[in-house]
């Protein structure tokens, strides 16, 4: 029993850089749509017995109709090639209220061998000697948690697979930081399954209570640098799992540079060192220069470090200011800075039956009093 376990695609998502392809669509896009394209290439050349995508097929709960039509075609090469196909919905895919339909609705039509699991519910697919136990996002953690709480293992299947979207409770790492994030429980993982296909953390790993994260098919945040990224091949008769790579877009981080005792021309110089010891054209580029003084930021050759950025597809320089400085400057804007967004928070904000202005009076009369005290 063999099969692939893909996962966060995010057809449509863009970022880094606004640079148009040949073609006159966001770059990005376009490198997110190439590298599911050569996914779903080493898919068909590996045959397997079927698919599993795990969630976040799209980047957004209304992807264009471009990025809709690439999606169903990759799809159909799939099917096309006898393979059946499950796929549930993920966070970015799944709309937040119940009214509102879901784009997988226009995929079911493509296939009998195509099975969308996106409706709030857990659904059962059997295929061949596998029962594949499919839980989408849901509306929210409550219905999620009682969806998990509906699995049971079919004793009439030889191989019995999980598929989820979400954060294994208790791991941090696996957050991505996301409001719409759902927990797994620990122990739904720990109920004898075969493989347990997760989806939404964007790195290939093991989960420890059991279960994969395939990772994403392309980088989509600088924190995903140095991330191989592709799909998950698992031949459950043998207990192999093993990871294949897809093309992506390379994405380099330069060794931090502190400035802390350098002057403009030192910092520059010791900048240029680094972008020139390393072909940067079409790479997705990180610089980080630390503790640099007020005054050398303030003087150093913007001109010639955007004719260094300008090589590569996306360069990420970040300054951080001496920490004194920062921590000088903060303490002298702090309070007013908290007096312009209390005033702007008051009048946007629906206050019923009090006075507005008295409120301001005596919420600036506090956080003044609150600075002085500091």
């Amino acid at each position: 029993m063999r099969f692939i376990h893909i996962s966060d695609s995010h057809l449509g998502a863009s970022g880094f850089s606004r640079r148009l392809s040949p073609s006159g669509y966001n770059q990005r896009e376009e490198d997110v749509c190439n590298s599911f394209q050569a996914a779903v290439d080493q898919i068909i050349e590996l045959k397997p017995g079927f698919v599993l995508h795990s969630g976040d097929l799209f980047h957004t709960v209304r992807p264009t109709n471009r990025i809709i039509n690439f999606a169903i075609r990759q799809i159909l090469r799939v099917v096309s090639a006898q393979i059946p196909m499950v796929i549930i919905s993920g966070n970015h895919d799944t709309p937040k209220q119940r009214t509102v339909g879901s784009v997988f609705s226009f995929f079911e039509v493509l296939s009998p061998l195509l099975h969308l699991v996106y409706r709030n519910h857990y659904e059962l697919v059997r295929i061949g000697e596998a029962t594949i136990h499919a839980i989408p996002h849901c509306l929210n953690q409550e219905d999620f948690r009682q969806e998990i709480d509906k699995v049971t293992l079919d004793p009439q299947s030889r191989f019995n697979i999980l598929m989820l979207h979400g954060v294994v409770a208790g791991i941090r790492e696996f957050s991505m930081g996301e409001l719409a994030e759902q927990e797994i429980p620990t122990s739904s993982l720990e109920r004898g399954f075969d493989y347990a296909a997760l989806g939404h953390y964007h790195r290939f790993c093991q989960v420890e209570s059991g279960g994969y994260y395939a990772g994403s098919t392309e980088r989509l945040s600088m924190s995903e640098l140095g991330q191989e990224k592709g799909f998950v091949e698992v031949d459950l008769q043998i207990k192999g799992v093993k990871f294949r790579s897809v093309p992506t877009r390379e994405m380099i981080e330069f060794p931090s540079l502190n400035a802390r005792e350098m002057d403009q021309e030192q910092t520059l110089l010791e900048i240029e060192k680094r972008v020139q010891a390393e072909n940067i054209e079409e790479k997705i580029v990180r610089l980080k220069v630390t503790d640099i003084p007020e005054h050398v930021y303030n003087s150093l050759d913007f001109r010639r470090i955007a004719e260094l950025k300008s090589r590569a597809f996306h360069f990420d320089l970040k300054f951080e200011r001496k920490e004194e400085e920062a921590r000088d400057q903060s303490a002298g804007t702090s309070i007013g800075k908290l007096n312009t967004e209390f005033q702007q928070f008051l009048k946007q904000a629906p206050v019923e039956n009090l006075n507005k202005d008295k409120l301001l009076e005596l919420g600036l009369r506090y956080l003044s009093a609150d600075g002085n005290n500091q």
